[in-house]
Order: C-alpha cells, then structure tokens, then sequence
C-alpha cells in the first residue's frame, strides 16, 4: 500500500469517526482547515479534493439522520396530539389543546384559531397561545381579511417568512392589526376543513424572520387534519349536550306544566264538591288567596262587587272594562299596569263577571291552570248560587204553605209533587227563636244551613222554620240551637217535633214543634232546645193553645185507630188495667171477661205503644190522655168510637 492511499484511508477513517460521534459543523471545517494548510502541487490537492467531498457526504448524512429523528419526534408530537385530542371536552377545550400542541411542536413564539361564521363568513379569534399584547379572544376579522395563497381559490396552507414585505399577500387593516399587536413577521397559517367544509384556520407566528420548510408545512396540515376532526366531534358533542340540556329544560316546564295541572285539576275537583256541598264565596276567595298568594275580588257583569278578600290596589274603572272585554274575547288571564289579573268568568260562552287577582309583594306571575281553575270554580259557585237561590226560593214558599195552610189538603199535596221523594223520607220540623233583631243574619245563615242539609226554612211569626232530613227531633234541634247561636252570638231556643213523612204532616208537626218551643219559654228553657216527645203531656199543658187533641192523638193514637178499625177494646182494656192497680185477674173481673183475654189485649198494646208503655212516666201520660178522651167522649154528642161489645 503506498503512502497515499494510507494518508486517503486516514482521511475517510477521521471523517466517519466525526460522524459517528455527531460532531458539530465546525469539526468538519477544522479538519478541512488542517488538510488545506498541508496542501503541495499534485497529490495533495487531490486529497484535498476527497476530503472535502467526504466531509460533504457526512453532513449530508448527519442532516438525513437529524431529519429522521426530527420526523420520529414530530410523528411522536402528532400521535400524542391525536390521543389528546381523542378526548371528549368542550370546544374551547378542544381549541386551547390545539393552538398548544401547535405551538410546541412548531417551536414558534405564537399559535392561534380562527374559526369561520358559515352564515356571515366572518373570522373569530377564539384561542391563543403566547400572546403578550392585548390580544382579546373573541376578535372578530371581517371576510377576506385573512390572507389566502390564491383569492378566490379554495383554502391552501399559506405561509410566508415576513408578511410585511411579501408582495404576494393583499394585506387587510383587521390582520395587521393583530400582526403589528404581536411583532409577528413569519406566519404560517393551514385551513381547518371537515366534512369537505372550511371551517378555519390554524395559525402559527414567529417575531422575527423565519423561512418555513416543507417538513414544517407537513407537520402543520397533518396537525390541522386532526384538529378539524377535534373540532368537528367537540362542536358535535357540545350540540349534543346543548340538545340533552335543551331536552331537560323542556322536560322540567313539562313535568311542572304536568304536576301544575295535576294540582289544578285535584283542586278543582276538590272545589267542586265544596261549592256544590255549600261553600260560600268567601270562603272560597280564602282559600283561593292561600292557594295562590295575593288578594282576590269577584265582579259581577255589571261591574258590582260581589266578594272581595285581601286589598286590591284601586283600579281605572276605563281600563278594567277595556281588559276585562280583552278577556272575555280571548279566554285568558290579562294584566292591568297595576299588576292585577283579570280573569274571565263565562258559562256556556256567556260573560257573568270577571275576577280579579293581585299577587302578594314578590310572588311573581300566578300559576296559570290554578288561577283558572280557582276561575272555574268561581263561575260554578255563581252559576249555583243563582240556581239555588231561585229552587231555594221555591221551597221556601212550599214551607210557607205547609205551615200555614188552611185551604183543600189535595192542592197542597198537588204543589209539593216535585218534592214528593224527599218529603216522604223522615222529617224533623224545627222552630227556632233567636234573641237578635238581625233577620237578614239569621236568614242568611238558615239559606246555607238547610242548603247543606237539604232542607226547607221559612220565618213564621219571627221565628225560623226549618224542615230538615232526620229521625231524632232532639238531636237535630240541639244541632240547630247550636249552630244558630255560634252564628248570631245571642242566645237561641228551639223546640222540635218528629220525625214525620209527607207533605200533609207538616202543619201538624209545625204546631207541635211551636208548642214545644212555647213550653221550654214557660218552663225557663230559654237558650235551649227539646222535642215534643222530651216535655209530654207538660208541653201540651204548657202550651198558650193546650192542644188536647194533639196531646191524645200523639199518645193513644195507635189503641184509637186499631179500634176504630177493627171495633176492638184496648183503649177500655186500658183503663180497667189501670184502675185495677195493673192486676190483669182484677182488671178481667172490671171488664167482665176472662183474664187470658185481658192478657192478649195487653200484648196487643204492648206490640202498637212499644216495651216501654209501662214505664212511671208513660203511663202517667196514658193515664192522662185516657181521661181527657173520655172527658172528650163526653162532650161529644157524636160517638167516638165503637161500643164495647166483646165478652168472653
């Protein structure tokens, strides 16, 4: 081997061990700068010649080996970049994740979106990263102040090394402004497509002047690539989330919409059977001012008051009318500039008021389907009342005549037909004498009272009448004396009698019940009550008129009618039982029959006066009526009974 070819093998050997140990440029120079100064005419030049070229062939291996592993860094950026953005967030999530990643892959001072408005065309700011001036996201670029490779062409990468001596950009005064805030000078900008539509850019800026490479452009789309997808799926995302929100907003006004109606419902309902069981108006605006909060009024069709509860501000009587025909015409609730709602009161689409709600202080809007319902209910109530005051009215005057009555018994019975089902259940009349010259009070009390009750009354010499369902005469006085006094606040005696059925025993019930009341007054009853049955033969002897007959009638009347039918002696099987000291043998022997006679006959009796006829006070009013009967017999020239003609 000759001594050149060593120096030659010295030479490539150096060369390799420099690249090997990725030696910096200037190594390279160094051994270059060593081989010049030893260089002579002929051979060393040529070696000259071959060391530089080696050298060249080792920086061009070393810049292949950089690129690569620059290549291997930017895949590894862009798979992590694509697992982060592979993550499901919020747009400006997703757009700050990407102006970053942009940034630190590119090593430049500034990396920014714009996304486009598809209806104006307009650009937005929405997310920077590095900025150092005022920068404020949200600023918005007019169309076509962001630069394009070719106006007018579809969107290309664009990039330039100082934009503001390149010729090939038409510069618009909304980017400079931006670019001359942040000292940038190289841009780069990729569009942002998906779905084949241009959605934005994606930007990266340099301060100073900076030559971008291919490798960097590549980098950029594929980066770009990723965040459209990104910001496709989050835009994607947040529709659906805007959507389930939007679904959950509706369902909640569903739900309540549903439970208000619901709530409406049952209340109406619930008011329905008050008002048809007897509530009243006021009553039903107070509990309509709970319910709802805030005062009520009710106004009739003429504008009248006819119930009001709580204060209402004072209306413009004008612009009432003028809403409330607003009302009316739509069938709906309508404020005035007070606040106040007016609310249409209609049957059958005939206008019959109008109510009146002003909310409490800070109870907002009323709740529509209840206020409605609370509407409803109040036409229902007029709508009864108006029935019930004309039907009232009628039974009242059917009262009147049954107490008072003095013509043929077939027309009475003939006008209370339309009453005949309930006349013919049992029946208490109850005659009421409250201590108060307050009639109207008194009157309007009974007209709800036998309104509940379904009853009848009437006023009879300044007394209250009342015809009431029941079959205990005490009971259902007590309950009236009661009721009446808590309502007047005076002292109130009552005096009843029953139970009775039909029509035509009405005024026979209605005397009886009067003279019960005559007896509690004599007797310093006053402020209580009792049945004919409770005072006997007291309040018959009590009474102002000593109504003998009806004394005998309630007390033998049984014995007199079995009698009269089938020419039977009780009522002198009675009397001999009684002078005989209540011996059945000694009463046979006064009656001339056999004692097993007297022994049927006083079963008979006990079967027609019940158990307890026997009893010390019973008899004692047997053994009175027995002797008026026969005083009655005696000034009677007609025969009042058959004779007694059965012997055994």
């Amino acid at each position: 081997m000759t001594g050149e070819d060593s120096t030659t093998e010295d030479d490539v050997l150096r060369v390799l061990e420099l690249l090997a140990g990725e030696a910096p440029a200037r190594a390279y120079d160094q051994l270059l700068a060593g081989a010049r100064s030893g260089t002579g005419a002929g051979a060393g030049a040529a070696r000259t010649e071959r060391l530089e070229r080696a050298t060249f062939l080792a920086r061009e291996v070393s810049a292949l080996f950089e690129r690569r592993s620059r290549r291997e860094a930017e895949l590894a950026a862009l798979v992590d970049a694509a697992r982060d953005l592979s993550s499901p967030g919020s747009l400006d999530e997703t757009l700050r994740l990407i102006t970053r990643r942009a940034r630190l892959m590119t090593n430049m001072d500034l990396a920014c979106t714009v996304l486009v408005d598809e209806d104006t065309g307009d650009a937005t700011l929405t997310t920077a990263d590095g900025a150092v001036s005022a920068l404020t996201v949200g600023y918005r670029i007019p169309a076509g102040a962001v630069p394009a490779a070719v106006p007018g062409e579809p969107p290309a990468p664009f990039w330039t090394a100082d934009h503001l001596a390149d010729d090939r950009t038409t510069h618009a005064t909304a980017l400079d402004e931006v670019l001359h805030a942040e000292a940038l000078q190289a841009v780069l900008g990729v569009p942002l497509c998906a779905d084949g539509r241009h959605i934005g850019h994606l930007y990266v800026a340099a301060r100073g002047i900076h030559h971008f490479t291919p490798d960097e452009v590549a980098l950029m789309r594929s980066l770009a690539d990723l965040s459209a997808s990104a910001v496709r799926t989050a835009r994607t995302l947040e529709g659906v989330r805007t959507a389930n929100a939007e679904l959950a907003r509706a369902d909640g006004r569903v739900r309540a919409s549903l439970s208000e109606a619901l709530r409406a419902h049952r209340v109406q309902n619930d008011l329905a059977k008050l008002v048809l069981d007897g509530l009243g108006l006021d009553a039903l605006l107070a509990r309509a001012a709970a319910d709802l909060g805030g005062s009520l009024a009710v106004r009739g069709e003429g504008g009248e008051r006819l119930a009001e509860h709580g204060r209402l501000p004072r209306t413009d009587d004008a612009e009432l009318a003028r809403v409330r025909l607003n009302a009316a015409a739509t069938g709906v609730a309508c404020p005035l500039s007070d606040g106040t709602w007016v609310v249409p009161l209609s049957v059958r689409s005939q206008d019959i008021g109008c109510l009146l709600f002003h909310p409490a202080a800070g109870a907002g809007a009323p709740a529509d389907q209840l206020l409605v319902s609370y509407a409803r209910t109040v036409s229902l109530l007029l709508v009864v009342q108006r029935s019930g005051a004309v039907e009232g009215q009628v039974r009242d005057d059917l009262l009147a005549d049954l107490t008072t009555w003095d013509g043929p018994p077939e027309r009475l019975v003939e006008r209370a037909s339309r009453f005949a089902a309930e006349l013919h259940r049992p029946h208490v009349v109850v005659v009421a004498d409250p201590q108060t010259g307050a009639t109207d009070l008194v009157e309007s009390w009974a007209g709800g009272y036998v309104r509940h009750r379904r009853g009848m009354k009437t006023v009879q010499s300044g007394r209250l009448v009342l015809l009431l369902p029941g079959e205990d005469a005490a009971a259902v006085a007590e309950e009236v004396r009661a009721a009446l006094a808590a309502a007047t606040g005076t002292q109130v005696t009552a005096g009843a009698c029953g139970p009775t059925r039909g029509a035509d025993a009405v005024h026979t019930a209605y005397q009886q019940a009067v003279r019960c009341l005559q007896a509690l007054v004599a007797l310093g009853g006053t402020g209580r009550s009792a049945a004919a049955r409770d005072l006997g033969f007291l309040g018959m002897l009590l009474a102002g008129d000593h109504d003998v007959a009806g004394f005998v009638e309630r007390t033998l009347g049984p014995l007199l009618d079995h009698d009269a039918e089938r020419f039977g002696n009780l009522v002198e099987t009675l009397e001999g039982w009684f002078s005989a000291a209540g011996s059945p043998t000694r009463a046979a022997e006064i009656l001339y029959v056999h004692p097993n006679t007297v022994s049927r006959r006083l079963e008979r009796i006990t079967q027609l006066l019940g158990r307890d006829w026997q009893h010390p006070d019973q008899a004692l009013e047997l053994q009175l009526a027995l002797r008026l009967q026969r005083a009655r017999t005696c000034l009677d020239p007609e025969p009042v009974g058959p004779p007694a003609t059965e012997r055994t």
